[in-house]
This record gives structure tokens, C-alpha cells and sequence, in this order.
């Protein structure tokens, strides 16, 4: 297999963790910064460009939910993968809704780490391609999005979204008319699809819909195809 060659970030309290983590990568052809704690690592995540995030969960000072949400409530959205012995299906789900994009159980295999870091590499690379080929804008009505900017305006005043709800809309709105199931979605979002977070696509939806639709109850932009998903409005 070939040396992965990207930016690292290994953010936890347990230096035997950091160092096995910080070991194998290097090996591998990576650059590897480490943090102690969830200050420490917050700090390096916004100053570092890296190419992911390796974050545990539970961390003195401040832990790993609160320093994924912090960094994607800033829209800094690199890959972040969390090691944590929470391994209960409501914190895995709290994890996923925070913004990380995998969840990886302690102990864990450095073998196995390094996979999901090379598909959360290709699932973003692949994003991002198909991000540069769609239009860098839409306009429907009282909505108008910029995709390179990540903004969104409904009659011209800005629209506070969060980062998951502002990739849900570019989705969507990108192939206006293509029906996407709750697991594609969530294949994008927080690369899983895994059965239990299935139907966490829809608080996401609905609040989306408050902030853009004129009528949320009655969505004419954000349609429902019943059994199926979602889709963006054609015209």
C-alpha cells in the first residue's frame, strides 16, 4: 500500500495513545502533531492545516464533543475520526452529531485507524470534486446560495447555518430534482450508515427548513419523498 502522506493531528491525553498513533503514521509517510488535552488540541486544529483529526473523547479541560463542535460551529470542517471507550450507541450518536465523520472504539488496531483515515481522505477529495464541478451558485425564489462561499441568503439577509445543515443544502441543491435516501446523506455528512442513525438526518432537515422556507410546515424547497428521502425543488 502506498505512504499516505498527509497532515495529522492526534489529539489525547494518553501519551501511549498519542505515541502508537504518531508512530505508525510517521512510518507511513505522514507529518504528526500531537495534543495532551482538548484545549491544547483545539488550539492546533484551528493554527494546523491539517488533513485530519484523530480526537479523543473524554479529556481533561475541555472534551472531544465540545472541540468538534467548536470547530465545526467555525466551519472548519477537516475529517475528524474520535477514539473513545464510550462505545454506547447513544454516544456514538452524540459523536456523529457533533460532526465527526467515523468513530473508532478503544483499543483499536493502528492498522485499522490508518484505514478509516485513508477513506475519510477519499470521501472528502471526492466531495470536493464534485463540488468544483457543480455551479457555484443557485437561486430559487427567495433563496440564494454560494457554494464557494458556503453562504446563503433568503431575500437578501444572511442565514446562520451550521455546517452539517449548510452541506445537506449544497447537496441537495446541487442536482436539483435527484431524490437521495436518508443513507446517502448521511454517507456524506458523517460517513456512516449505520441503521441507528438513519433518522438523525431529519432534525437536520427540519432546521434547515425553518431558516429557508417560507412556510416550514408546507416545505416548497426541501421536498420529502415519502419512504425514500429528500430532494431539492426543480423550479
Amino acid at each position: 500500500m502506498t505512504d499516505l502522506q498527509c497532515r495529522l493531528l492526534i489529539v489525547d491525553d494518553n501519551e501511549t495513545v498519542r505515541a502508537l498513533v504518531s508512530d505508525h503514521f510517521s512510518k507511513i509517510g505522514c507529518s504528526v502533531a500531537e495534543a495532551r488535552d482538548g484545549i491544547e488540541g483545539l488550539q492546533l486544529a484551528v493554527q494546523l492545516l491539517a488533513d485530519c483529526i484523530i480526537l479523543d473523547v473524554t479529556m481533561p479541560g475541555m472534551d472531544g464533543f465540545s472541540v468538534c463542535r467548536f470547530l465545526r460551529e467555525r466551519g472548519i470542517s477537516t475529517p475528524v475520526i474520535m477514539l473513545t471507550d464510550r462505545v454506547a450507541i447513544d454516544d456514538k450518536v452524540t459523536g456523529f452529531r457533533e460532526g465527526a465523520d467515523d468513530y473508532l472504539a478503544k483499543p483499536f488496531s493502528p492498522v485499522e485507524l490508518e484505514m478509516r483515515v485513508r477513506a475519510v481522505l477519499r470521501r472528502r477529495a471526492s466531495a470536493e470534486a464534485a463540488g468544483s464541478s457543480t455551479r457555484n451558485t443557485v437561486s430559487r425564489g427567495r433563496l440564494r446560495i454560494d457554494f464557494e462561499g458556503r453562504t446563503a441568503t433568503v431575500d437578501g439577509e444572511p442565514v446562520e447555518l451550521t455546517p452539517i445543515e449548510f452541506n445537506i443544502l449544497k447537496l441537495l441543491a446541487g442536482a436539483p430534482g435527484r431524490v437521495y435516501t436518508r443513507d446517502e446523506l448521511l454517507n456524506v455528512i458523517w460517513d456512516t450508515t449505520y441503521d441507528g442513525y438513519k433518522r438523525n438526518i431529519d432534525p437536520h432537515i427540519n432546521r434547515l427548513r425553518t431558516k429557508i422556507e417560507q412556510d416550514p410546515k408546507k416545505p416548497s424547497l426541501i421536498q420529502t419523498v415519502w419512504g425514500v428521502g429528500y430532494k431539492f425543488a426543480e423550479k
